[in-house]
């Protein structure tokens, strides 16, 4: 009998979307987008805030930086070979920061919504509820 443990490291949860053309960057390419796992996805959150003392007279000081083009870069696959479209993330991260932020950002929420990160916690139960069917509990 399988473990549950098993059940959820075979478990195929990571969503994608093929036939993602972007004209601007390659006419008549076609790219496939994938969510990204939850490690990645908490990976990123962390990366938005960053919290720093200054001293006791001016308290905290809150930075937020946007890592979008990291986000794209980690997701971005060519549809034929399934590669990563930037295998060097660093190289990745460096193009699309120079690209359109219209494109990237669309691409991003894509990515988003791929992850479930756009559902709050009751849309995500209930949409893994109907994935089980009647016939499990």
């Amino acid at each position: 009998m399988t473990s549950l443990k098993d059940l959820i490291r075979k478990a195929n949860d990571i969503r994608h979307q093929d036939d993602v053309e972007i004209p601007e960057w390659a006419p008549g390419a076609r790219f496939r987008v994938c969510g990204l796992p939850s490690g990645d996805w908490e990976a990123y959150q962390n990366s938005l805030t960053k919290m720093t003392r200054k001293d006791e007279a001016t308290g905290v000081e809150m930075t937020i930086k946007s890592r979008k083009a990291e986000i794209v870069a980690k997701a971005l696959r060519d549809q034929e070979s399934g590669e990563l479209v930037f295998p060097d993330l660093r190289e990745g991260i460096a193009i699309l920061s120079k690209r359109s932020g219209g494109i990237v950002n669309g691409l991003f929420n894509l990515i988003r919504h791929l992850s479930d990160e756009d559902r709050d916690f009751s849309q995500k139960v209930q949409a893994a509820e109907g994935d089980f069917g009647d016939g499990q509990s």
